[in-house]
């Protein structure tokens, strides 16, 4: 009788362990606990290029090439610089994937998770290898944002902590770099407004005193005005312009020690093309509203 409990107990202990083995057979991918923590291995300093097919503007392919200690950005036969932010800003995501969860192992769930050809591709090249990754619909749930994310040759469909699609989803314009102006505003001393007719004039800092003309200016309207050239952006660009008439409109702005930029203008029906020495041959498109906040008027300054 003892041998048969044995027997029993053994039989039974045996069921258990196969109940057991089956159900983490079974069991939800996203439930396992041995999952990398981190998508992948990088050194951000040693990516020299990164090429991305967005989702939303297919067929693009954007290029970002790193060139001696800065990153430009190529689409087919067009390149310019980038903004330097938004590239650190992707490079930083790259290297911080962070896996929440397994969410799949089959490749038939590949659409279901947007990771397969509708997929956001990004190709990393980092010490002569290439890492390709998929990044496919971005969700929130009570755990928090994640976006699926696949690699390349490989099945499995992983998590990842936050929204990645906006980091990487983007056209080429949204790469360059989009600064008209970029100046110490404690430098700015100066500025020459040459204008049609007779309405150029002259703000000028005398003494500690700003001038329009040889009107005392109001100290919070020029300083107003002087802080917007610290740091001016435009969003619209106006590549392939060209004219052979001189600008109608053109700004020096100079400290002390002499001239930091120019600005040049042309008015283009509605919209005025701006162009300034911060970067050369780069033409900006803006609406009137916009280019009057910059190619103010005598009076803007006085009391």
């Amino acid at each position: 009788m003892k041998k048969l409990n044995n027997k029993i107990l053994i039989g039974a202990l045996v069921i258990l362990v196969g109940v057991f083995a089956l159900s983490r057979w079974l069991r939800s991918p996203g439930l396992e606990s041995n999952l990398r923590k981190q998508l992948l291995s990088l050194d951000t300093t040693n990516i020299n290029e990164v090429r991305i097919k967005p989702a939303n503007y297919k067929p693009l392919e954007v290029v970002l090439k790193k060139e001696g200690n800065h990153w430009r950005v190529y689409n087919g036969q067009q390149q310019a610089d980038t903004e330097i932010g938004t590239v650190k800003s992707m490079l930083g995501v790259l290297k911080d994937l962070k896996v929440q969860r397994l969410a799949s192992r089959k490749k038939e769930k590949w659409d279901t998770y947007q990771v397969g050809d509708g997929a956001t591709q990004v190709s990393v090249l980092q010490d002569g290898k290439t890492t390709e990754i998929f990044f496919g619909k971005s969700t929130y749930s009570q755990g928090g944002a994640y976006t699926y994310v696949r690699l390349s040759k490989e099945d499995e469909v992983y998590a990842i902590e936050g929204f990645i699609d906006s980091h990487f989803n983007r056209t080429y314009n949204d790469w360059r770099n989009k600064t008209l102006l970029k100046l110490n505003q404690a430098d700015i001393s100066k500025i020459t407004f040459n204008y049609p007719a007779d309405s150029s004039f002259v703000l000028e800092k005398r003494d500690s005193v700003w001038f329009a003309g040889n009107v005392k200016a109001a100290d919070a309207k020029v300083n107003s005005y002087v802080s917007q050239l610290s740091f001016k952006t435009l969003n619209d660009f106006a590549d392939g312009f060209a004219s052979v008439e001189k600008p109608t409109v053109t700004l020096q702005i100079e400290s002390k020690n002499g001239v930091l930029a120019t600005v040049q203008g042309w008015k283009n029906g509605e919209q005025w093309i701006l162009t300034s020495s911060t970067q050369s041959g780069v033409y900006f498109s803006a609406a009137q509203s916009i280019a009057k906040e910059l190619l103010a008027t005598k009076g803007t300054f006085l009391e």
